[in-house]
């Protein structure tokens, strides 16, 4: 099978060109290319591969949408937890609805168990190679780490942690209302491999540039740990470097448990020292030492940001883009080519090192999974195994190539060839399975077959083929405008859905917020009557003695007695903020049910209407075929015509993933 690099188009093996835009075709080597999943997605490449999925940029074949479809590793979907958990994944991440999150539309399993995701793609660079030009302005790394935050906000309010937050995971698109507009991606999907067959192997599936300490650990893990990995990634675009410095990739886990990061000034003394103090504070060990969430989080980077004034500037899109600070770019090289010496010292101590689980890292920005070993001591070590690339005459979005470790290395990554830039994907206009294409031939037979029989009669089986051909077209546009209108009601649904979402969302952010900054001010009263018992114990200490007097124990006692009453209320007004939004989650809940139940009714329908549609757009061919060969063998010397001048026709529409 081949496949237009243009228009997506599937060709037999022994056609050359694609007669829609002369492309010359290439060579599909993955057997689910030019494959419908879920009956309405067909895959037209593949986007990259990781240790425990692939990703493929996909067509709706409905509506002309370019999607991104994540397949788990077919072991991993033989396997009903991992499975469920994939799935429970999906919909939780489907559920959340932030515009700084990569939406999930959909997910499901074929009748040949490939479990699948639907998300949008988006056409944006990782993070990755913004890090790959040095260190970038403070402001325009803390718009950044903002709208991370505000997305994590969100999911972390759904319950949803993502556990391997890092540059490769946070896509960074071009708006016109912004330069650096943020996507996550992957939320959740860590998870799945968390499962007791693969923790009982001590087994981490991070990456330990930017891995909290819990996680290392097998503590308990909640949003502050992404939060930590938040602040290296912060640490990172400020500084150029990673938290800690290192000789092999493995040393970054031991040393995040037990080793205090590096001061920012040190590798950045141009540093203001109030950023210094947020990026330690973000890499504390402690969890409790960190910020409380998210939105304290945003509420201290506000703040921040107000106190550096608007000497710098981010997010414009005037602004010089990757260009380091003085003095920046060759502190930049310096640590560049300390990191390419490290992983090239990695690579071949992990040449000798005991076989991995064989899960290969993931080089496309939509999403990368890192399967760690376990070291003697007990703490994990890095997989040395890399995925292999593409093979030349399969298509592919190029990607910088995989390095060991954990990708800190970013711009020592070879830029991709020249002419290995993908073309285009032009979507397909002919409508679904081709059925204006279908009408166009069957015109061109007719009118083709009329000229003919002015000159002589036609064989019966002939006109039998073309009345044939005539009833299965009609039943075909009929079946295509049905299967419009229920994709038409999906989509008014999907619409729906996200804006009930979004509009929810939003309510529920600002109740969280309040109740953030609530409890930070329950904690400052609870340290506060704290420490005012502690001194009245003094005072009363003092007073047995006879050095105090009955007036310091007295006004010690009034002040705890006001605090304490203070406290009550801060602990009501909590309890009020966390009532408010149970409810709001509840609503949330109940009403996703609703469209959920919805929708799922609407596809039933609508994928048995696309595998009838595929079959009957398939029974066209033969007796097209036949009368067209007839006409050109009985008339071999007719004028050109309208049939002359069509394409061939609509190709096969490649069956399914079942196929």
């Amino acid at each position: 099978m081949k496949v237009c690099p243009r228009c997506s188009e599937l060709y037999p093996d022994d056609a050359a060109l694609c007669p829609k835009d002369d492309a010359t075709l290439r060579t599909v080597l993955d057997p689910l290319i030019g494959k419908t999943v879920g009956g309405r997605f067909r895959l037209i490449q593949r986007l990259g591969t990781g240790g425990m999925s692939s990703v493929y940029l996909a067509r709706h074949v409905l509506i002309d949408r370019l999607m991104a479809i994540k397949t788990l590793r077919r072991d991993l979907a033989r396997d009903p937890v991992q499975r469920d958990r994939f799935l429970r994944e999906a919909r939780a991440v489907n559920r959340i609805n932030h515009e700084n999150i990569v939406e999930i539309s959909d997910f499901g399993e074929t009748d040949d168990g490939l479990v699948y995701l639907v998300m949008e793609y988006v056409p944006g660079d990782p993070l990755l190679k913004a890090l790959a030009d040095g260190p970038m302005p403070v402001l325009r790394a803390l718009d950044i780490a903002e709208q991370c935050a505000n997305a994590l906000g969100r999911a972390h309010q759904m319950g949803v942690i993502h556990r391997d937050l890092k540059p490769e995971n946070i896509l960074i698109v071009q708006r016109k209302e912004r330069r650096d507009f943020v996507k996550l991606l992957d939320f959740g999907i860590a998870k799945i491999l968390d499962a007791p067959s693969l923790t009982g192997s001590q087994q981490i599936f991070g990456t330990p540039g930017y891995i909290a300490p819990e996680y290392i650990q097998s503590t308990d893990i909640d949003g502050r740990s992404d939060l930590y990995s938040l602040g290296c990634i912060l640490y990172e675009l400020i500084t150029g470097a990673l938290p800690f410095d290192y000789e092999y990739p493995g040393d970054l886990l031991v040393k995040h448990v037990t080793e205090p990061p590096i001061r920012p000034s040190l590798r950045y003394p141009e540093i203001e020292p109030s950023v210094e103090e947020f990026l330690l504070r973000c890499l504390e060990k402690d969890p409790e030492n960190r910020f409380r969430d998210a939105f304290h989080f945003n509420a201290e980077l506000r703040a921040l940001r107000e106190r550096l004034g608007p000497g710098d500037s981010w997010g414009g899109l005037d602004e010089r883009h990757g260009v380091p600070r003085s003095g920046e770019r060759a502190l930049s090289q310096g640590i560049l080519g300390s990191l390419a010496r490290a992983i090239e010292h990695a690579q071949d101590a992990d040449k000798g090192a005991p076989e991995s689980s064989g899960m290969r890292p993931m080089t496309t920005p939509y999403g990368v999974d890192f399967p760690r070993d376990t070291l003697p001591d007990g703490l994990p070590r890095l997989s040395s195994e890399v995925a292999p690339l593409a093979p030349d005459d399969d298509l592919h979005i190029p990607t910088p190539p995989a390095l060991d470790g954990d990708l800190v290395a970013h711009a020592v990554e070879a830029a991709p060839p020249e002419e290995a830039e993908p073309t285009p994907v032009q979507v397909n206009r002919d409508g679904l399975v081709g059925a204006r294409r279908w009408r166009q031939r069957y015109d061109a037979i007719r009118v083709a077959l009329d000229d003919l029989e002015a000159r002589e009669t036609s064989p019966a089986e002939v006109e039998h083929a073309m009345a044939f051909a005539a009833r299965t077209l009609e039943e075909l546009e009929e079946s295509v405008a049905s299967s419009q209108a229920y994709q038409e009601a999906v989509e008014a649904l999907h619409d729906r859905a996200r804006d009930f979402r979004s509009t929810l969302g939003r309510a529920m952010d600002q109740v969280a917020g309040r109740l953030s900054e609530q409890r930070g001010h329950f904690d400052s009263l609870v340290a506060r009557r704290n420490s005012l018992r502690a001194r009245r114990e003094v005072a009363r200490v003092k007073l047995k003695r006879g050095v105090g007097t009955e007036g310091e124990a007295d006004a010690l006692l009034w002040e705890l007695a006001a605090v304490e009453e203070e406290l009550r209320g801060a602990g009501l007004r909590c309890d009020e903020l966390e009532s408010q939004l149970a409810e709001l989650t509840a609503e949330l809940d109940g009403h996703n049910e609703a469209f959920e139940t919805e929708r799922a009714q609407l596809v039933r329908v609508l994928d048995a209407q696309m595998l009838q549609l595929e079959s009957t757009a398939n029974a066209l061919r033969r007796p097209l075929e036949d009368v067209e060969a007839h006409i050109r063998g009985a008339w071999p010397s007719r004028p050109p015509g309208p049939l002359d001048a069509l394409q061939e026709s609509p190709p096969a529409g490649g069956g399914t993933s079942n196929g």
